[in-house]
């Protein structure tokens, strides 16, 4: 159990850019799955989709997301345990190949594990999501702030919307930050623990509750590790997201980021 939980975190802190590197045929699935799924969600928000369909549109998305999960989850697997410092670059090329040819093996092993591997983090997920909710109501009030902003960026100009800004009370203000800096920092921590969580299921036999409550054990135990893989992970998305506002014009990300510095 400890063997392999250590080599769970090789994968996440020790090895993730040789891996990478070696191993870039492995990205291909994923952008497969992005593309399908900015298809997908494009059906989903129109509303000349009639509502069944949108459902059946979900509902693959999510089979989608799983079956995707799976395999490459394991590919990774398979690439970490082959992996060799000593290796030149035709064994690299030859071992990458032969992996990313199990991606579908993986699909049939794992699909069903990480199907219910998600249904029990969607239900945690909530459990948590509701407590976060219920702690930030009892500490910092009712985010109104929030929902006039989403409201005011959408109708009003930049100008406006930051007139309204400097309007706010600081009281206000401090509720509103406090609000989106606890849904930040609890969505973080579970995205990780979902990933987590999908890597100690390919490296375990064990059923997917055992998995997950050995997931949980693991991320406790191993808190600081984990936490710096948050943050880091946290720094990045804080930059991916301003290069985003840069590029584009996205107002309430932008007023999001000014209010939390």
């Amino acid at each position: 159990m400890f063997l392999k939980m250590r080599a769970i975190m090789q994968i996440m802190l020790n090895k993730p850019f040789n891996i990478l590197k070696n191993n870039m045929l492995f990205i291909q699935p994923l952008l497969f799955y992005l593309l399908l799924l900015m298809t997908l969600l494009t059906f989903v928000v129109s509303p000349s989709v009639q509502f069944i369909s949108k459902v059946m549109m979900l509902i693959s998305i999510v089979l989608m997301t799983v079956a995707i999960s799976a395999g490459w989850f394991y590919i990774n697997k398979l690439a970490l345990l082959s992996y060799n410092q000593e290796d030149d670059k035709e064994t690299i090329t030859e071992k990458s190949i032969n992996n990313f040819k199990k991606f579908f093996i993986g699909v049939g092993e794992n699909f069903f594990r990480f199907l219910f591997a998600n249904i029990i983090c969607f239900i945690f997920f909530v459990g948590i999501t509701f407590l976060v909710v219920k702690a930030c109501f009892h500490f910092f009030g009712e985010p109104t702030i929030f929902l006039s902003l989403s409201k005011m960026v959408e109708e009003k100009t930049n100008a406006e919307v930051f007139a309204y800004l400097n309007s706010i009370p600081d009281a206000d203000k401090l509720s509103f930050v406090s609000w989106v800096w606890a849904m930040v920092v609890s969505a973080s921590v579970l995205n990780f623990v979902w990933i987590l969580y999908f890597a100690v299921l390919i490296f375990e036999k064990n059923n997917v509750f055992i998995c997950f409550l050995k997931t949980l054990k693991f991320f406790f135990q191993n808190i600081f590790n984990c936490l710096f893989i948050i943050f880091i992970t946290f720094i990045l998305y804080f930059g991916l997201n301003f290069l985003s506002i840069i590029m584009g014009s996205n107002t309430f990300s932008f007023v999001i980021l000014i209010m939390l510095m």
